[in-house]
């Protein structure tokens, strides 16, 4: 690992950093998890690669953490709302943010969020840019912005295949570190003849090779890989370029790179959805969609049931209809009590005796056997109080609510209340 780098805010940053652009959600955590054992601890993410949540899960505190505000959010007050959001979702200050593209007209005030979020909320250490030219550059001078808080840090395209010799030397006058993304031009550049020369010459593979001419220029370099092998073998620093390996390297860009570039450059600027859609980041990922409109030809909605719909009486019930109501149970085994309606008797579960608030779910509804009205009989005395059951914490914890009640009520203690208050009065009660 190559020593770090000195940023011109007087603090380091690591000269190799693990880039996190097109890996998937599902492998993020286990491939950042990967990387630090490798060695790595500078990791370079974006509101754009959407998958900051799961790389966080694996940072730890000692790792360095890069994100970029992305193009949807050109605005003062969305650019602040994607860092905090960048914030939350790894669940920790930001070591660095950048401006991800230089949207004309928009990312003065881009950058002057990052600003803010740096030296007013104190949640991001660093701020910087991506993707500028030495014309986006001085145009956020005149804003008088650098002025306030320096950039320490542009992150552009750089390798032998697209070597902008001219804007890395501007930066790097400037005392802003030029770091390098794409470096091994996603793979392709694995294949050009002259870098396998090179690789073979100096026994290594063709990826240290394209690193190795970055480092040896003075950037930070960006690299990637899912694969823990490649991982460590791009961190190897043991060996180096010649002038005239350099010089062959440098030999590869050629006009069509340049121009693909900048018909790139004056793509993404103009501004791309995100993966969230073209408007700004949504400040909280969780909340859920709004309902569909309904569909003129969709059913209408049924209608809310009534409270207790009429049910005809079951005939082989119909006999006990003269019979005298039995008493109702002080309190059931189960979870219900048994009340008294019209001389019927309704099984009711004891959720439905709670206070309004009680958090448990509503049961099925009980069945009615109607009878016709007879005489309500006379109350039976009421039996002598028994002594309080012996009762323990592990006990009351798995009580139910009319076994807390009846618990409760055999000590003459008030038995109003949800069932977390009843467990309380009741481990008071035994203590």
């Amino acid at each position: 690992m190559p020593p770090p780098m000195l940023l011109n805010d007087g603090t380091e940053m690591p000269q190799i950093a693990y880039g996190l652009y097109q890996v998937k959600k599902d492998e993020a955590t286990r491939c950042v998890a990967d990387a630090i054992k490798a060695g790595y601890a500078h990791f370079d993410g974006a509101a754009f690669y959407d998958n900051e949540r799961e790389a966080g899960r694996s940072l730890t505190e000692e790792c360095w953490y890069t994100t970029k505000v992305w193009t949807t959010d050109s605005t003062f007050e969305d650019a602040v709302a994607s860092v905090k959001r960048s914030r939350s979702e790894l669940g920790r200050d930001l070591d660095l943010a950048l401006v991800h593209w230089p949207v004309p007209g928009k990312h003065v005030d881009m950058y002057r969020a990052l600003v803010h979020c740096k030296e007013e909320l104190k949640i991001v250490k660093r701020i910087g840019l991506s993707n500028y030219t030495e014309d986006d550059y001085e145009e956020l001078e005149k804003s008088g912005l650098v002025k306030v808080c320096r950039p320490v840090v542009n992150q552009i395209e750089v390798s032998p295949f697209l070597y902008r010799k001219e804007c890395v030397d501007y930066f790097q006058e400037k005392h802003i570190v030029v770091q390098a993304f794409k470096p091994l031009q996603r793979g392709a550049a694995l294949q050009n003849d002259t870098v396998k020369a090179i690789a073979r010459k100096h026994s290594v593979t063709e990826a240290q090779v394209l690193i190795k001419w970055g480092l040896q220029k003075g950037l930070c370099v960006c690299v990637k890989s899912s694969n823990a092998t490649r991982m460590a073998e791009n961190l190897k620093e043991w060996w180096g370029l010649d002038m005239d390996d350099v010089s062959a390297l440098d030999a590869l860009t050629t006009e069509e790179a340049l121009a693909a570039w900048r018909a790139h450059y004056e793509k993404r600027r103009a501004g791309t959805a995100g993966p969230w859609g073209p408007g700004p980041r949504p400040i909280l990922e969780d909340v859920a969609p709004p309902a569909p409109e309904p569909s003129p030809d969709a059913p209408s909605p049924s209608p809310e049931p009534a409270a207790v719909p009429p049910i005809e009486p079951v005939p082989a019930y119909e006999a006990a209809a003269d019979a005298p109501a039995p008493e109702p149970a002080a309190v059931a085994d189960a979870d219900t009590e048994t009340c008294r309606v019209d001389s019927s008797t309704v099984e009711i579960p004891a959720q439905a005796l709670e206070e309004p608030g009680d958090p448990r779910p509503s049961p099925k509804r009980a069945r009615v056997d109607e009878a016709p009205a007879v005489a309500e009989p006379e109350p039976a005395p009421a039996p002598a109080p028994t002594a309080a059951p012996e009762l323990d914490a592990a006990t009351v914890k798995k009580m139910t609510v009319a076994k807390l009640r009846a618990a409760l009520a055999a000590r003459g203690l008030d038995t109003k209340g949800l069932k977390a208050a009843l467990q309380a009065r009741l481990l008071e009660a035994i203590a």
